[in-house]
């Protein structure tokens, strides 16, 4: 059974990795998206910086 796994895991890895590459390229392309993504580019800047100068 495990060997039947391996060959398998072994032959269709490409095509895994390819579903895997297009269903993240819809979520983050998919229409209505844009607000979510705008939200997380900003959170690196959500942070007041400290008296001392260090963020």
């Amino acid at each position: 059974m495990s060997e039947a796994l391996i060959v398998f895991a072994l032959k269709y890895w490409l095509v895994a990795a390819v579903l895997l590459f297009v269903a993240l390229l819809w979520q983050v392309f998919r229409p209505g998206s844009r607000a979510q993504m705008d939200r997380h580019a900003r959170i690196p800047f959500a942070f007041e910086e400290d008296r001392d100068g260090r963020a």
